[in-house]
């Protein structure tokens, strides 16, 4: 099947449709990547929140299980 005889009158446009439909598939590439992107950064973050947080309970129940540094360590 060839456009330009099937369709004659739309041969003119025939470019232009096949360039939007180009550019319309890299801007849907463009933001799944992005989508990709941010999510994996979301994630990083969210661990390392996640993984300070627990460094933390683990300082401070070592802070009080030992009683040398429970002393040590002021409250406020």
């Amino acid at each position: 099947m060839n456009f330009k005889t099937e369709y004659p009158d739309f041969a003119s446009i025939e470019e232009h449709v096949r360039a939007a439909r180009v550019e319309r598939s890299v801007a849907i590439a463009t933001w799944l990547s992005n989508l990709v992107v941010a999510s994996g950064r979301g994630l990083k973050r969210l661990l390392a929140a996640a993984n300070s947080g627990l460094a933390q309970e683990r300082d401070r129940r070592a802070i009080e299980a030992d009683a040398f540094l429970k002393r040590s360590v002021p409250k406020y």
